[in-house]
């Protein structure tokens, strides 16, 4: 895995706007990765973007999840796993195919 870019902000406005700079840079969101240290949002190429500092209990995690895709329960997604290092979330598709056809 490659490091494509490291978020330095501090607010969810600068959360947006970064990943929203970083989905144009590269491929598909394929999953969110949080850990003991930082959180992670992994392409289908195994680029990744890393949110140092970041993780459970965070006030931005909530908006890293959201502005990824991920698909999570929001009154569980803060509670560390037991037993494990890390949790996966998994990315949606975020325009699916004629979404704007739909009445």
């Amino acid at each position: 895995m490659s490091v494509a870019a490291t978020f330095t902000g501090s607010t969810p406005d600068e959360v947006v706007v970064f990943l929203a700079h970083q989905r144009q840079r590269m491929k598909p969101f394929r999953r969110v990765i949080i850990s003991a240290d930082q959180t992670r949002v992994v392409d289908v190429n195994r680029n990744e973007v890393v949110f140092p500092g970041v993780t459970y209990g965070h006030p931005l995690l909530e908006t890293v999840l959201r502005s990824a895709g991920a698909s999570f329960d929001p009154t569980t997604f803060h509670t560390p796993p037991t037993g494990q290092q890390s949790r996966e979330f998994g990315c949606t598709a975020r325009y699916p195919w004629a979404h704007d056809r739909i009445l």
